[in-house]
Order: C-alpha cells, then sequence, then structure tokens
C-alpha cells in the first residue's frame, strides 16, 4: 500500500492557528485532511523512544488498533514512523479531492521534514502560519500546564526549559526554540519552489480575505467553511493542579482517560479543566521574553517579506 500524492501540508507553527485551519478546510468537499491532525511522519529526527515520561503519557497509543476501526476517528497527535500506517490515514481519498494532506506542526521546527516531504512530494503546497512569538510562547505555557508537563511561572517555566539537559521534541517544551521562525522557514524556502510556500500571520485568520486567498491559491471552488474561533484548541487550566500535574506525570490520567466513555470522558473533561482565571501575559512578562526573540523576528520579516514591526513595538 502506497500513500497518494500529497499535495498540501499545514506544517505549523504550534499554537499558532493550524487546528482552526485544519478545521475549516477539513470542512471543505474538495479537502482531504488525514483525520490524525498531526502524524509527524516526516519528522524523523524525533524519536518517539525518547519522550519524557509526561509527553509519552498524554500522546495516544494503539495506533494500529486506532487503524482498524473504520472510518477514522478524530485524533490530535501521533506520531506515525510506518510508512505502511502512514498510508492507512489516507484511505479512501478519490478524484474529488483536489487537496490532500495532513497537518504536523512539528515539521517547522524539525531539521529533516522539509528535505523529506519535499523528496517524497515535491509539487506539495506548504502553508505556515506564524504568530507573535512572545504570545505564542504564552499560549504554549498555558497549555503546558493545562495538561499538567509545568506548574512553574512563565519565566520560570521558560528558564527550566532553556537549561533542559537534553532538549528536543516530546524531551522538553521548545517554549523559545518553537518561536524561532527564521531558520526554519529558509528549510522549506529552499527545499520547493517560492509560489508552493505561503506564509499567513495568526492576526490575519479572521480577515475573510485570508480564506478567499487561500482558498484561490489552493485552487478550490467555492468558499472555505467558516467555523467558531473556540474549534481551535482552547486554553483552559486544570481546576486541581497538583493532582493534574501528578496523574499526567505518572500516566495514570491516560490510562483512566481511556477507560471512560467517550460521553462520560466528556463530562469529565468539563469538570477537570475551566477557561476561568487564566493568567495573562504581562507587560513584565513581554519585557523579558523579547529579547529572546527579537533578532530572529527581523531576519524572519526578511525571508517572507513582510512588515513585522508591530512584533517589535513594546
Amino acid at each position: 500500500m502506497v500513500a497518494p500524492k500529497l499535495n498540501f501540508f499545514l506544517i505549523g507553527a504550534p499554537k499558532a492557528g493550524t487546528t482552526l485551519i485544519h478545521a475549516r478546510l477539513s470542512r471543505h468537499p474538495e479537502v482531504f485532511l488525514s483525520p490524525l491532525k498531526e502524524p509527524n511522519h516526516f519528522a524523523t529526527d524525533i524519536d518517539p523512544a525518547r519522550f519524557s515520561a509526561a509527553f509519552r503519557a498524554n500522546v495516544p497509543g494503539d495506533l494500529e488498533g486506532y487503524l482498524v476501526d473504520r472510518p477514522l476517528k478524530p485524533r490530535q497527535i501521533g506520531f506515525v514512523q510506518d510508512p505502511q500506517h502512514y498510508s492507512a490515514l489516507f484511505d479512501g481519498v478519490g478524484d474529488a479531492y483536489r487537496v490532500v494532506g495532513e497537518c504536523s506542526t512539528s515539521y517547522l521546527w524539525s531539521s529533516t521534514a522539509a528535505a523529506n516531504v519535499a523528496a517524497a512530494h515535491p509539487s506539495a503546497r506548504i502553508l505556515v502560519v506564524l504568530r507573535h512569538p512572545v504570545e505564542r510562547l504564552h499560549s504554549h505555557w498555558l497549555m503546558a500546564r493545562k495538561y499538567g508537563f509545568t506548574r512553574l511561572s512563565l519565566p520560570e517555566a521558560v528558564e527550566q526549559d532553556r537549561m533542559h539537559p537534553d532538549p528536543g521534541w516530546g524531551r522538553s517544551e521548545l517554549f523559545v526554540e518553537a518561536g524561532l521562525y527564521a531558520d526554519a522557514l529558509d528549510r522549506w524556502m529552499q527545499a520547493f519552489p517560492k509560489g508552493q510556500v505561503k506564509v499567513l500571520l495568526n492576526e490575519e485568520l479572521d480577515d475573510p480575505a485570508t480564506w478567499s486567498d487561500l482558498a484561490e491559491w489552493l485552487g478550490l471552488e467555492g468558499a472555505i467553511p467558516n467555523v467558531n474561533r473556540t474549534e481551535g484548541n482552547r486554553a483552559g487550566r486544570a481546576r486541581w493542579e497538583g493532582l493534574n500535574a501528578w496523574l499526567t506525570r505518572t500516566g495514570l490520567k491516560s490510562s483512566l482517560g481511556a477507560l471512560l466513555p467517550t460521553g462520560l470522558k466528556r463530562k469529565v473533561s468539563g469538570a477537570w479543566y475551566t477557561g476561568e482565571d487564566l493568567l495573562p501575559l504581562t507587560n513584565e512578562d513581554r519585557r523579558r521574553l523579547m529579547p529572546h526573540f527579537e533578532e530572529d523576528i527581523r531576519t524572519t520579516a526578511a525571508r517572507i517579506g513582510r512588515n513585522l514591526d508591530h512584533w517589535l513595538a513594546p
């Protein structure tokens, strides 16, 4: 079994709007996106065997069992290394689909994904969505707290992550590294012709013109359906952070979640997490974090031919 010739990859950055884009494109009748949103197949520099215990506990297991139950149900993330398993994600793709692809936020960070995708699918269109790196980092930190990866304050969490002895996807958070875009964009722009790479900014996703331009770039007939912004990854926090972190670290949260029926799991999740009283991004946070990104923002602006001075403003 060989995967069809994919012609579209949405490659990140994480916490920049990929889930919203995936949700909207998936509703277009001419688009087929992998039901496993982030298969991470071409990021061959990611080694699941080296994942932290907490990260491993939050990645759904039993990939083979997931692939047997047809039609495939939506799932957020997996690490699909076997080419046959990857091909199975695209079973049922027919001529009615003009756009066939997937969305893995690791691909922008990965040092190998651009070359691997170019070798397998040289005619693919590559969509990148970027977000102000400090705002992206804050959203990433909120997610890390929500899922029990850290209980530290924002500056403390960043400092600890920068000192990680073995940084990498699934081993550390990459709070800063995931917001450094220039070198990552270089890899993709060198691997693909200019017209095949499109860069969006998160702040443009509320503009209807962004979506009409995207439909035209992808060659789609008709508008890309609208969805509520809440269909993206919503920020939240666990009501009992200490217990949440312990359950994550031990893997019990994942194990218990797998035992619950879907309906009950939703109810438990609704009670466990809340969107209230989230810690905001303060001006002091911005002041402390911006030095990590100022040079990269300027370089990124030159790479994409866009004015990003508003990202540098205090």
